[in-house]
């Protein structure tokens, strides 16, 4: 459970938090997309480890993915929303565990997480000037 807790606060409270802290805008922004994409990729190099280090693995994930067509009917650009509410970790175990083709994976959770976090940027400047005086 702290996993997620810790993964929550990383992924969405971020940038609210670096403007808080009197960050730039755009820093930390930034900041936080670059994680993102770094804990991405590293995630699913991690996943693509396990895969090829356990025959059990590889044999379970076969049979699986056979079982599941209902998420091609979705499919790979179900990961643009699905960054908002799985995160960067969420969908990098979504995709290998699918099998899915990994650049496009990448680029269409990058473009979701780069939604995500420009509506955290800019709501996170609208209430932090209602908040504060002058």
């Amino acid at each position: 459970m702290q996993v997620v807790g810790s993964t929550f606060v990383l992924e969405y409270l971020a940038i609210p938090l670096g403007i808080a802290l009197k960050l730039p805008p755009l820093c930390a922004f930034f900041t936080v997309v670059s994680a993102g994409i770094g804990i991405f990729i590293l995630a699913l190099a991690i996943f693509h480890l396990l895969g090829a280090q356990s025959q059990r693995l590889v044999t379970f994930l076969l049979k699986f993915r056979g079982k599941v067509w209902r998420w091609e009917k979705y499919g790979i650009y179900g990961l643009i929303p699905g960054a908002t509410v799985l995160g960067v970790y969420g969908c990098a175990a979504l995709v290998w565990f699918l099998g899915w083709n990994t650049r496009r994976s990448t680029l269409f959770t990058i473009i979701g997480f780069l939604l995500v976090s420009a509506i955290l940027l800019f709501s996170s400047i609208g209430i932090f000037k209602m908040i504060s005086p002058g």
